[in-house]
């Protein structure tokens, strides 16, 4: 995911995701006023904050589409729920956090025929400083399994900065801390059941494409009533907390996937972001960018 506030003066952020299945480590803050700009650990929960406030901003998100009818989205564990063209709809930070979501959202269909779309969806705020934000579609297309399984948005983050002699993307502190860890034995902490990050099944490294897909229609789940909304999204925030033991020594680790991005997929990726900011700025759309919109990628679990 992606989130840049705009025009807040001196308190502008930019908020970025790695794609992995990792409540501490995947989302990265970088403060725009600071004179050396450097990405720093934020949590999934604050950073479910920063999406609800009002101040305008603009997100890349992903959405999930099945191929199941009237599927619920009251039962999302690693969901989250935002104002989407005046409809609530059900949302995920990373594609990580769509395939693991599956185990919960509650529905009954043989593997061997379950097909689904993870989409990247660019939003910008429409409403500003209200009780619940509104977002305007900017764009949106299917990601293939390839980019589902090594998409990384930091990649937006360095393309924002990429001529700002003051950023620091912070790499090289992250190996040398990663490199120290590794010196010193860990204790072991056990997981509690309720974590569930252990189903070989859903799992990012288990999906492909359908190369000969037969279904046509794919449906988002069904969002709860936006009455219910925000008592939801706390009831979610909370069990997951409890869940993970957020307040003891579990606060850490959970699932590290890889977040590199494949070579082939980084330069296509790179050239899509350079797309994707036009977008941001104008209602004009480019070739390559409309041509993937049109590219429908449906994908299915391997086993």
């Amino acid at each position: 995911m992606l989130l840049e506030t705009l025009d807040l003066r001196t308190k502008d952020i930019l908020i970025y995701s790695q794609n992995l299945f990792n409540f501490n480590d995947s989302f990265k803050i970088i403060y725009k006023n600071e004179k050396i700009r450097r990405p720093q650990r934020i949590s999934y929960f604050d950073v479910c904050n920063f999406v609800k406030e009002s101040a305008p901003k603009n997100l890349i998100i992903y959405r999930l589409l099945t191929n199941i009818t009237n599927l619920d989205a009251y039962s999302t564990k690693y969901g989250y729920f935002i104002k989407i063209n005046e409809k609530m709809e059900l949302i995920y930070f990373d594609p990580i956090f769509a395939i693991k979501d599956l185990r919960h959202l509650r529905f009954e269909l043989n593997p061997n025929h379950f097909r689904f779309k993870i989409q990247q969806v660019g939003l910008t705020s429409v409403t500003q400083w209200q009780s619940e934000p509104d977002f305007a579609e900017i764009f949106k297309f299917d990601l293939r399994a390839v980019e589902a399984q090594n998409q990384n948005d930091k990649i937006f983050a360095d393309a924002i900065f990429a001529f700002d002699p003051n950023y620091n993307d912070g790499e090289l502190e992250e190996r040398i801390i990663e490199d120290e860890e590794e010196k010193v034995p860990r204790k072991s902490i056990a997981k509690p059941a309720t974590a569930e990050t252990t189903d070989s099944t859903v799992s990012l490294s288990n999906i492909a494409e359908d190369k000969a897909p037969a279904v046509k229609v794919m449906n988002a789940p069904n969002p709860p009533n936006p009455n219910q909304v925000q008592e939801l999204r706390e009831e979610i925030i909370s069990l997951l907390k409890q869940a993970l033991n957020i307040d003891t020594e579990l606060n850490s680790k959970i699932e590290k996937q890889p977040a590199k991005i494949e070579p082939e997929v980084k330069k296509e990726s790179e050239e899509r972001v350079k797309n994707v900011f036009d977008l941001f700025k104008s209602t004009n759309k480019s070739d390559g960018l409309t041509d993937r919109e049109k590219e429908s990628v449906i994908l299915r679990f391997t086993k």
